[in-house]
């Protein structure tokens, strides 16, 4: 070998030898780097957590999230049913029936305690009426509450009812057994001043009453003060008197709600009107009753603004059949009422 090629292979030799020390150099640097990067992950967990505990950490907290996601659904939706719905029917207990009671009475021919109904036969006749209690109904015997076990068959009822859709519920519930102060209200039938009676056809039963009147009986109007006098055939009463042993069927004291030409300012909403009959029922706005009056179509000034809703004033005399209106008034329209008024005309 000439000293030209030899010289050529040591500069071949110490290029391959450089290119070997670089690439050992490059390695051990990658593995230290390696290192250093995995010491500091280690470093970075808490003590006794391994590094699979620490990568199901993450998992743990998206399960934690996905959690809380399902049960702010769930509370919206929850919040969104409750501004739906008005009252809970399985927690809450439903809101009474609008409109006004009717007083009701009669004997209870059944009584089904589980299903909270009772059936009365009415004073006076007519069909039986299956009445439907629940737990807002308040039921009382002789003035004591009760439960429906308290109403036995057989008992006299009274009842506030109401329609509660097709079915009539019973809002308050009187069972009366003992003798004491009773009430009659209605229309004096008859009078003998000789034996000091006085017989009143029954508004509730239907039927006529007959008690005793004495010199301990009180008498009062709406009017102002009453007397014996004005208890006469035609007139209108309410009646309390007791019917004990001792003073059996003697009045304590008579309320002289109208008498024959007593005269009589109304004023309320219209709600019933047949013109056929030229008859209206009439809220009266003082004492929250309802009234019938009897009117002169010819005598209104505009008969079309007439209507179940419209406010009137009525200036009405009894004549002790019913009530006759000589003058009466529209004050005016509840436009929300027109389309019921016209509907209930008849």
């Amino acid at each position: 070998m000439n000293s030209a090629n030899f010289k050529i292979f040591l500069g071949v030799l110490s290029l391959a030898l450089l290119l070997i020390v670089i690439g050992v150099a490059q390695g051990a640097a990658q593995q230290d780097t390696g290192s250093i990067q995995e010491n500091a992950g280690q470093a970075s967990q808490p003590a006794g957590v391994s590094g699979a505990a620490a990568n199901a950490q993450p998992e743990s907290n998206n399960l934690t999230g996905s959690s809380a996601a399902t049960a702010k659904s769930s509370s919206s939706s929850a919040s969104g049913d409750n501004d739906d719905n008005p009252y809970d029917p399985v927690l809450e207990v439903p809101p009474l029936p609008k409109g006004k009671p009717t007083l009701i009475g009669g004997i209870a021919t059944s009584v089904d305690q589980v299903r909270y109904r009772v059936t009365l036969a009415p004073f006076g006749g007519g069909p039986k009426l299956k009445l439907f209690l629940d737990e807002r109904t308040h039921i009382f015997r002789d003035g004591t509450e009760t439960t429906v076990l308290g109403i036995h068959k057989g008992d006299r009822v009274y009842a506030d009812t109401m329609l509660d859709g097709s079915k009539v519920f019973a809002r308050n519930v009187r069972v009366v057994t003992e003798p004491g102060v009773a009430e009659v209200r209605g229309q004096v039938i008859a009078t003998d001043p000789q034996r000091g009676t006085i017989r009143v056809q029954d508004q509730l039963s239907a039927r006529p009453v007959t008690f005793r009147v004495s010199g301990a009986t009180k008498y009062s109007s709406f009017k102002g003060d009453a007397n014996s006098g004005d208890v006469r055939p035609g007139s209108l009463v309410d009646v309390q008197f007791a019917t004990g042993p001792a003073n059996h069927d003697v009045a304590q004291e008579i309320l002289v709600l109208a008498k024959p030409g007593d005269d009589f300012v109304f004023s309320g909403v219209v709600t019933n009107l047949d013109m056929r009959s030229a008859t209206l029922a009439l809220e009266n706005r003082s004492d929250q009753e309802t009234y019938e009056l009897r009117f002169n179509p010819a005598a209104i000034e505009d008969p079309h603004q007439l209507k179940v809703g419209a406010e009137v004033t009525a200036h009405a005399v009894f004549d002790g059949k019913q009530y006759k209106a000589a003058n009466l008034r529209i004050e005016k329209t509840n436009p929300q009422d027109e389309n019921k008024g016209q509907a209930k005309v008849q």
